[in-house]
């Protein structure tokens, strides 16, 4: 009888490396995912950018034999911060670079994140196998707004937005506390986007930033707020989980960005209608970034770094129910005696020479 096994791994690491080789091109999906706001007035602003090759994607060492093996992993995908120049397969025939599909999950109309999928089946390794797929990106800086004031809170939250006002893991954002100090962080605050900095300025202020447990799982926001007042602590995850949960609280659409060994968070208002009837064809609202902890970045982020999600709500690779970020995951049956495989992942990038 086989043995099943799975693997999964969250995006742990980064490295800076010096050289990279690329071979035959892929086939990926290059559209935008959501409107430009960059092109229109009122718009989230692209700064300065830089252009890295991201790598990521699996080593299998020799001796297992196995079936039904399936490998699934995050992959960039196209942003109005994040393009993509060029995909390539690295050290993989041809048959298996064109067995690769790209799938996005979970809200193609507005964010989630692309996953690689590559279904290997039956397989007896006599060789390492190294599956590598390199991404050749450009990232952006993005610029706060000239005038901020004339943003507002949506009274009728577009379809493909409203996800983003709903609890997911570690965002609790339906429990009472969350409500009661939405109400008192923003009391006597004149505009909206002065209502969502203070919501920052208090997360910021009050949580003490932990920046090396990046590799624990989130604590999320209800348990940072069970802390004693005054001793709150958390790293990125669970600081950027209790913004998120405060600006939901209070109807405002709200999401976690995450990058290598980092995550900040996005928040949603709109363009007042006066405001509106001067941008043709812009859409209603947009998307401001904001890093909750480390350094104060609101409404911008100078962030140039690999953009692996949007969101915080996905299904886990082998079990029911959602998890806060998409993992990585090798799984399949192993055949009567044959050993464990080890697999190892692969992630890192490199600046490209300009």
């Amino acid at each position: 009888m086989s043995k099943q096994f799975i693997f999964t791994i969250q995006v742990l690491v980064i490295f800076l490396l010096l050289l990279w080789s690329a071979a035959a091109s892929a086939q990926f999906d290059f559209s935008q995912n959501e409107p430009d706001g960059a092109r229109y007035f009122g718009g989230p602003r692209l700064g300065k950018s830089q252009t890295q090759i991201w790598r990521t994607g699996i080593i299998i060492e020799p001796g297992a034999a196995i079936s039904h093996a399936l490998i699934t992993i995050p992959v960039p995908m196209q942003w109005k911060e994040q393009r993509i120049i060029n995909v390539n397969e690295e050290k993989m025939d041809a048959n298996l670079a064109s067995r690769i599909e790209y799938c996005r999950s979970p809200h193609p109309a507005n964010g989630g994140a692309m996953e690689m999928r590559l279904q290997l089946g039956n397989m007896e390794l006599t060789k390492p196998l190294e599956i590598v797929v390199a991404f050749e990106l450009e990232n952006y800086e993005l610029l706060p707004p000239d005038n901020p004031s004339q943003y507002i809170i949506s009274k009728q939250v577009p379809p493909e937005i409203k996800q983003y006002l709903q609890a997911s893991p570690k965002i609790e954002s339906n429990e009472s506390v969350f409500k009661g100090m939405y109400n008192e962080i923003t009391k006597g605050r004149n505009t909206d986007w002065d209502k969502v900095e203070a919501l920052y300025s208090f997360v910021q202020n009050n949580v003490k930033y932990n920046n090396t447990a990046w590799q624990r799982p989130a604590k999320g926001a209800l348990a940072v707020t069970k802390m004693p007042r005054g001793q709150w602590v958390g790293d990125c995850k669970d600081m950027s989980c209790l913004f998120v949960a405060l600006c939901r609280a209070g109807k405002i659409p709200a999401r976690i960005v995450r990058v290598p060994e980092h995550c900040y968070t996005e928040f949603y208002l709109e363009l007042k209608q006066e405001e509106r009837k001067n941008t043709k064809n812009a859409p209603p609202g947009f998307w401001f970034p904001c890093q909750v902890s480390g350094t104060y970045a609101f409404g911008g982020i100078p962030e140039r770094r690999v953009i692996l999600q949007k969101g915080d709500s996905f299904p886990f690779a082998d079990k029911p129910g959602r998890t806060l970020f998409m993992e990585e995951c090798f799984q399949g049956a192993l055949e009567p005696g044959s050993p464990s495989p080890n697999p190892r992942w692969v992630h890192n990038a490199v600046l490209k020479q300009q």
